[in-house]
């Protein structure tokens, strides 16, 4: 068992398990291909989550499907919950097949998407949906018309900070609370959202969801009998303690939720320095927890400093790809200018998957699986064990 890793541990890695984990053995999966994110969540007895959704390289269908059918997941049956963590599309891709796959989930979204602002915003592609839309957009618009199609209004249940919106009280409880956004978060970004409208008679909508909409992002926090996690999405701080990590803090969640310390940590923002606060170590999670992120290849992130930091608060931080993994081939110059020539955008296809999994038994976390494309980095002292598959 790994509970409260210290940093001398030996962390053992594991092949992929490829078959369901029981009834009273919960998972968290977490898939990133390089620009994308994605985490399966088993909360016991059967019961699935899946929260924010990415697309396969090889099927360009939800990984999450995937995954579950693999192990034998019946999707329409066992998945009771969606969430959509916040509205950007390496977060949202593909998450209106996975609404039309799951037919008895629920769906879960960041409240400022719950508005008048937003549905307007989902309109425009549904008037046209060859118009220029971000994919941002496309997507929401996609939910909405499908739930207005389906008559099933209810299916979408808005959510914000304070909110436990999974609660189950069984032989081993298990218990999903947002932790953000906060109200002062929640009323900037329909804020935002209202003041770039497109003008009147346009309908291409472009770069029309913000990047601040990360201070929005539904950060979690995962209870499953006496273990528990913090699911980090992309929510940031900002010095604000109305907005961002300090307004989780301010609001005295932990305590008026009774909160306890995790020893998992989903990093926040791809471990990026604007995703950190010190309290999150010092009052949300145990000493060197185990630390799980994707990273973002387009902005380089988890940088080489990002690592670092990470890494001296933790046990072990397991990153699903490389940061540099999207990097362009070096090729013979005469050849790169004949390419530049005739291309205009070339980019490289990064077919492998990123495959974190980790099943939690008897309140602790039991194993620690990757898949060879993860990134593994270890604090100082401790040692790392993996499998033959293992780079």
């Amino acid at each position: 068992m790994l509970k409260n890793l210290p940093r001398s541990t030996l962390i053992s890695l594991e092949p992929i398990q490829l078959t369901r984990p029981d009834l009273d053995c919960a998972e968290i999966s977490l898939f990133g291909p390089g620009v994308g994110e994605c985490i399966v969540l088993h909360v016991g007895n059967g019961r699935w989550f899946i929260i924010d959704s990415c697309l396969c390289p090889e099927t360009k269908q939800p990984i999450a499907l995937r995954y579950l059918a693999s192990i034998g997941v019946d999707v329409e049956r066992q998945v009771v919950g969606i969430l959509i963590t916040h509205w950007h599309s390496d977060h949202i891709k593909g998450a209106s097949t996975l609404l039309k796959a799951c037919k008895k989930a629920t769906l879960f979204c960041s409240s400022a998407l719950d508005s008048t602002e937003a549905y307007y915003l989902a309109s425009l592609y549904k008037k046209d949906v060859f118009a220029n839309t971000d994919k941002e957009i496309a997507e929401f618009g996609e939910i909405v018309q499908f739930l207005v199609e389906q008559k099933a209004r209810e299916r979408l249940d808005p959510v914000k900070a304070k909110h436990t919106f999974f609660d189950f009280k069984g032989d081993v409880p298990a218990r999903l609370v947002a932790m953000s956004p906060s109200t002062v978060a929640v009323t900037q970004a329909i804020s935002n959202l209202q003041n770039i409208k497109p003008k009147a008679g346009s309908n291409r909508v472009r770069n029309v969801v913000p990047e601040s909409e990360n201070l929005n992002a539904v950060a979690i926090h995962f209870t499953f009998g006496g273990f528990s996690a913090v699911l980090g999405s992309d929510l940031e701080e900002t010095g604000n303690n109305k907005t961002g990590w300090s307004a989780v803090f301010q609001s005295n969640i932990v305590e008026d939720l009774s909160l306890a310390v995790s020893s998992l940590y989903k990093v926040s923002h791809h471990g990026s320095k604007n995703g950190h606060h010190d309290r999150i170590w010092s009052e949300l999670l145990v000493d060197s927890p185990l630390s799980i992120a994707t990273p973002y290849t387009r902005s380089g992130l988890p940088t080489s400093e990002n690592i670092s930091r990470v890494k001296a608060l933790s046990s072990a931080f397991l990153v699903t790809r490389r940061s540099n993994s999207g990097k362009k081939t070096k090729r013979d110059r005469m050849v790169d200018r004949e390419m530049k020539a005739v291309v205009k955008d070339r980019k490289i296809i990064n077919d492998k998957m990123g495959h974190i999994q980790i099943r939690i038994i008897n309140d602790d976390i039991a194993s620690v699986a990757v898949n060879d494309a993860c990134a593994e980095y270890l604090h100082s002292g401790s040692s790392i064990e993996s499998p033959e598959q293992i780079a």
